[in-house]
């Protein structure tokens, strides 16, 4: 049980990056030679999502999004967001390695949601287990997020996005 509790403690979120000439995302600490398109963050968040948790979630996605004052020690990424680069415009979570979640992880996610549209940051989530999909949905998820943010792949919420974003077209509202 302790050996469980730890490990999902410690938990890394992953940016993620496009190899080139694939449609493939792999961790951007693996290969300096992966894609990263301004105005787009993917993320990887590889546990679950329960009380636990919870706030080791909201630090990491604040930190790699710039929402809110963080906490004073960074907390354990692939890396630091490059102050220079563009602001985060469209934030892609992928969430198939969160295998549950609870109600409180739940709620971490519906807030996640409204920080990021009172931010203007256009949140899209993929892969999300049906299990998982559920509870954010029974805790209001779908009241912050239309359907359309929903995506089977990382892979298609990214081609989604990097069409919008050259189009100029993230109407917060749609």
């Amino acid at each position: 049980m302790m050996t469980v509790v730890c490990r999902t403690q410690r938990v890394q979120c992953l940016a993620l990056g496009l190899a080139e000439g694939t449609e493939l995302y792999r961790p951007l600490r693996k290969s300096h030679k992966l894609l990263q398109v301004p105005g787009l963050c993917i993320l990887s968040y590889p546990a679950p999502l329960y009380f636990g948790t919870r706030g080791q979630f909201r630090r990491i996605l604040e930190w790699h999004l710039g929402l809110g004052e963080g906490s004073k020690e960074a907390p354990k990424t692939d890396g630091p967001p490059d102050a220079a680069a563009e602001p985060v415009r469209v934030v892609v979570l992928d969430c198939s390695g969160v295998t549950f979640a609870d109600a409180a992880g739940a709620r971490e996610v519906v807030q996640l949601a409204s920080r990021c549209r009172d931010a203007g940051i256009h949140l899209l989530l993929a892969q999300c287990n049906a299990s998982v999909l559920g509870t954010l949905t029974q805790a209001g998820l779908l009241d912050r997020v239309t359907p359309e943010q929903l995506f089977v792949s990382v892979q298609d919420a990214a081609a989604h996005a990097l069409e919008r974003l050259v189009q100029g077209n993230f109407n917060l509202d749609a």
